[in-house]
Parts: C-alpha cells; sequence; structure tokens
C-alpha cells in the first residue's frame, strides 16, 4: 500500500485490463481500462486512495444507506442489535489480521453481477449483505426474464455512460447509483436525475382569464420542508416535494417524476382547453434542488442549494409546458434548452 494512504476497494479489475492512477486533489483514483486503443468511457474505476487523515466511510450516500439496510436498529428502535455489533466485530477483527472478506470470495461474475446493481466491497462486507444481493439480483433477473424483449437497460450501454457523465457533469460528482422508475410519458431507457423539483414559472396561453398573462407558478409541496441554500448564501428550510426532475441522456428534454395532479379550476387559471394533453403556456423558468461541487456554486459548493434557471436567458427558445389529465403530468416540449455542466444551458 503507498504510504500516506488507505486504499478505498470500488470494483474487481477484470483479466488483461491495464491499470492508470490519475491524481484527484489529496487522493489517487485507480482506474481500469480494456486492452486496445481507448474509448471514452471505456475506464472503470477499481480503487481510490485516501489520505491517511481521512476517514472515507463518514459520509455514506443516502441510496446506500435505503438498498442495504444500514444503521441497523434493535427493538428499542434506538441502538444497534446483537447481531449487527458481531458483524461490526467481525469486519474489524478481519481488517487487522489481514484475512479476505466474504467480498474478496466472490467469483469474478458474480462480482460483475453485483457491480451492475451498484453495489461493490464498500456495501458487501458481510455474509449477510451478501446473502441480500444475490437475492436482490435473483430477483432483478426474474424481473428482466418475464418479458419477451426486457426494458430494462444495460448499465454498460451507450446511452447508460451517456447518462452517467451528464450527471457527474452537472454536480461535477462522482456517479453513485442507479435508480428504476416507471414513468407513462418517459420512454423506456436511461436518464439523468437533475434533484428535487420546486417548481416552474409559466405564461399562460392567449386563452387565460387574465389579460395581462402574468406569469404563474406551479409546485408541488408535500408538506415538508428540507434544509436548502438560498441564493444569498443562507440556508433556508424550503418546501419538499415528491417530484423530481430528470433528463435524457442527451440532455434534452426534461421530465418530472410521480404524481402531478392537476384540478380544472388550476388548468383553467391558464386557459387550458379540453384536448389531451392541453397547453397551459410558455415557460420562463424552472427551479430545483440539488448539490452541486462546481466553483460556480460558490458558497453552496457541496451543500443541496435551490437553484433557478431562466428559460431563453441566452436568446434560445423557450420550451412549450402541457399538461396530461390522463396520466397526471406536466410536459416540457420543443426549446432550446440543454442541461449540461454546470446546469440548464437556453
Amino acid at each position: 500500500m503507498p504510504k500516506g494512504f488507505s486504499i478505498q476497494h470500488v470494483a474487481s479489475t477484470p483479466a488483461g485490463w491495464h491499470v492508470r492512477t490519475v491524481k484527484a486533489g489529496a487522493h489517487r483514483v485507480r482506474v481500469a481500462f480494456p486492452p486496445g486503443r481507448k474509448h471514452k468511457g471505456s475506464g472503470i474505476t477499481v480503487e481510490v486512495l485516501h489520505p491517511r487523515n481521512e476517514n472515507p466511510h463518514c459520509i455514506k450516500n443516502p441510496a446506500e444507506l435505503i438498498m442495504m439496510g444500514a444503521n441497523p436498529v434493535g427493538s428499542d428502535g434506538k441502538y444497534p442489535g446483537k447481531k449487527a455489533t458481531r458483524e461490526r466485530a467481525e469486519r474489524i477483527r478481519a481488517a487487522r489480521l489481514g484475512n479476505p472478506g466474504p467480498y474478496d470470495q466472490l467469483s469474478v461474475d458474480e462480482k460483475l453481477a453485483f457491480g451492475r446493481l451498484g453495489l461493490g466491497k464498500k456495501q458487501l462486507r458481510t455474509a449477510a449483505d451478501i446473502a441480500k444481493a444475490r437475492r436482490k439480483a435473483a430477483d432483478v433477473g426474474r424481473f428482466r426474464n418475464s418479458f419477451p424483449n426486457p426494458a430494462v437497460g444495460d448499465v454498460n450501454s451507450p446511452q447508460a455512460t451517456q447518462a452517467r457523465e451528464l450527471r457527474e457533469a452537472f454536480t461535477q460528482r462522482e456517479w453513485k447509483y442507479y435508480e428504476m422508475r416507471e414513468e407513462p410519458h418517459a420512454p423506456a431507457g436511461e436518464y439523468s436525475a437533475m434533484g428535487m423539483f420546486l417548481g416552474i414559472a409559466i405564461k399562460p396561453t392567449a386563452s387565460a382569464p387574465d389579460p395581462h398573462r402574468a406569469v404563474k407558478e406551479i409546485s408541488f409541496p408535500n408538506g415538508e420542508t428540507t434544509d436548502a441554500m438560498d441564493n444569498r448564501g443562507v440556508v433556508v428550510q424550503a418546501p419538499a416535494s415528491d417530484v423530481m426532475a430528470f433528463c435524457a441522456a442527451s440532455g434534452h428534454p426534461i421530465y418530472l417524476s410521480n404524481d402531478q395532479e392537476l384540478g380544472e379550476d388550476e388548468l383553467a387559471i391558464f386557459g387550458a382547453g379540453p384536448e389531451e394533453p392541453c397547453l397551459l403556456g410558455e415557460a420562463r423558468g424552472f427551479s430545483y434542488i440539488d448539490e452541486k461541487w462546481h466553483p460556480e456554486a460558490g458558497a453552496a459548493r457541496g451543500y443541496p442549494a435551490m437553484y433557478e434557471h431562466h428559460f431563453g436567458d441566452q436568446g434560445g427558445a423557450k420550451p412549450q409546458v402541457f399538461y396530461s389529465r390522463q396520466m397526471k403530468r406536466l410536459l416540457l416540449r420543443g426549446g432550446d434548452y440543454r442541461v449540461e455542466a454546470p446546469g440548464i444551458m437556453n
């Protein structure tokens, strides 16, 4: 092990692949490449070398905590039970003795199968973790095989790679995990997450009752709040929402997930007609909450913050906003905007 570093194993190096070490600040990242001429996106991260004064496991990805059932609670609802304590002791003892853990004893094929689910050595530390992962992999396999032409994408496909690279560019952070969703208005494929949806500003149609057609905002708060930094650099209690924003791997169009029900009285404000879908008007602004690490984020770098984009601020055409009564979804159509680093460009 290099002096001054602790190694975090991310994935196994496939046979015949060569490994390069890349500097990333105080860290070193080891990336494996397949034989032959290099192609963009062909490398996989196999190890991350952290400075010894840093604990690479001090911050967990929330999705990993949910998927793996981390932070186990005991019968009193507060403290870990004996099983969790015993497993933790086993991990510490194995680390001290330098013994290979359960993950190291897996076959290459099984490691690759777990890797497609976003599970690596960091998540699969005990025999119990591996047993759960095997059941999960079997469930996914049965789900895929239940269709003649499964719509579940390949995480190594060009589209998946493009979506992954877009997410990393959008936040300037390494991609963490995949999430499977079923949305009636988005074609089957791979998409890039954009964070929690806050609201969309719309200039109503000419049929709206307001003769001035003042811009109005649509949002879907769930009654809860979340900590987020505003444009003054102050952390405030922002309205939380179950609606999430995501976009195609190409960066266009933007979609919204989960229920977005609007009543007829609300649609009438925008002059919506009876057609399916009905036109609400022209999109003027789009706001969301996400965590970004770009220098442009300023004081909000590395913290959940509220971001707002004004469509057409660079001279591009603004998108039209439609609403589907059948699907209960807002639909953004047209426009010259594109999601890229560090945000939405138009």
